[in-house]
């Protein structure tokens, strides 16, 4: 299913079963109108081939183009949130080393929580993907999850695995889950042990999902401590039918010393290696990770990099308002009828730091040509560098 919506001076095709989002603009939305009036061309083709476009679209792209001018979006960003970020619960049965939360059990209401879906979903937004803590232990997830098919949207869940069982993939995709990552940072007990708890709860998810038919995928964190084992985690990937391998770039932790976690230029390089021989799955690079993706790109664009704030933000597990889920930046309204959901997104003082990153950057980052394609991940560079608009230092891959 493909659903369309209207941007400033473009447009945005969505792919729910491919969860894929094209951005058109320019001469590519010149294009694609001639494709809505009825002449067939290389670009639109290509968007046939990806299958964000049918035949059935041409109606809904039209309009889309001729809203599209009357929209007026925030500054570097969509006119709304593809997707929102919730964290369900902060409570978490592991014990994580790597774990960011500060212990804190806060979990979203139910009332509150369709709250939330209601006026996503009244903004056009995409896709509501679900966090913690632990978001299998929220007692009214499918409930949610329900609410949001109903609405039209997808949902996702990011879990370790624990709790999951073959009764409650089925309720879950009877409730109208999409997809589902696992979190798994080791091929191996020994290694996914040094930074994530729960390795046998993450193997036995996996291979309950491998002999179901529900989308899914896996979530490593590229540290220095499993760099190495990135090919056999390929592999794991491979051999349990895993829709992709999603690589998300390592945050500070008060539980970690930085320096000693954070992948070095030299490693990032191999990683890059890695990423360009494997081709038996498919492999992911997170948008916090935004410097490795330019760099295997060679090239930048419009929306590329890091999403907080121009993307995306976070509904935290207290009910708060945060451009990312890893950075403090909260934003706490009375109630969700005095500071709405598109009411934050057009006038955050938080959300409005991040879409100015590439005017007020320091370097390296000014003097790089990927910025406008990646500004950095924000969760990185606020606590090692202790400014907001400092450059990050620790990236060592800085384009020409």
């Amino acid at each position: 299913m493909n659903i369309i919506r209207a941007e400033d001076n473009a447009i945005l095709i969505w792919n729910l079963e491919r969860a894929r989002t094209a951005y058109i603009s320019g001469e590519e939305m010149i294009a694609l109108s001639r494709w809505a009036n009825g002449e067939s061309n290389p670009f639109s083709q290509r968007l046939e081939d990806l299958g964000l476009l049918a035949p059935l679209c041409k109606q809904a792209v039209a309009n889309a183009i001729q809203l599209s001018a009357n929209i007026n979006a925030p500054i570097n960003s969509f006119n709304a949130p593809e997707s929102i970020h919730i964290e369900l619960t902060e409570h978490c049965p592991l014990n994580c080393p790597m774990c960011y939360k500060d212990g804190k059990v806060n979990e979203l209401s139910t009332d509150y929580l369709l709250e939330v879906i209601r006026q996503a979903a009244e903004m056009g937004v995409f896709q509501i993907a679900f966090g913690g803590g632990e978001p299998l232990i929220y007692p009214y997830l499918c409930s949610v999850v329900t609410e949001i098919s109903q609405f039209k949207m997808a949902s996702t869940i990011t879990t370790s695995g624990m709790g999951l069982t073959a009764s409650r993939i089925n309720e879950l995709k009877q409730a109208g889950l999409n997809h589902i990552q696992i979190s798994m940072n080791g091929s191996s007990k020994d290694i996914h042990s040094r930074s994530r708890d729960g390795f046998d709860e993450g193997i036995a998810a996996l291979h309950l999902l491998q002999h179901s038919d529900f989308s899914f995928g896996i979530n490593w964190v590229a540290r220095m401590d499993n760099i190495d084992d990135f090919p056999k985690m390929a592999e794991l990937a491979n051999n349990c039918n895993a829709n992709n391998l999603n690589i998300l770039r390592y945050k500070p932790s008060p539980t970690e010393n930085y320096n000693d976690c954070a992948l070095t230029s030299e490693k990032t390089d191999l990683l890059e290696n890695f990423i360009r021989k494997i081709k038996s799955v498919r492999i992911k690079v997170d948008s916090a990770f935004s410097n490795l993706r330019c760099k295997i790109n060679s090239r930048t664009s419009f929306m590329a990099g890091c999403g907080a704030g121009r993307r995306f933000f976070t509904v935290g597990a207290c009910g708060s308002y945060m451009p990312c889920s890893h950075i403090n930046m909260k934003e706490k309204p009375m109630n969700l009828h005095d500071n709405s959901l598109k009411h934050f997104w057009e006038n955050s003082k938080h959300l409005a730091m991040f879409r100015s990153l590439g005017e007020s950057i320091s370097a390296p980052c000014s003097d790089c040509s990927y910025l406008h394609g990646c500004y950095s991940c924000r969760a990185v560079v606020l606590p090692t560098e202790g400014c907001f608009f400092s450059g990050d230092k620790s990236c060592g891959m800085q384009g020409n």
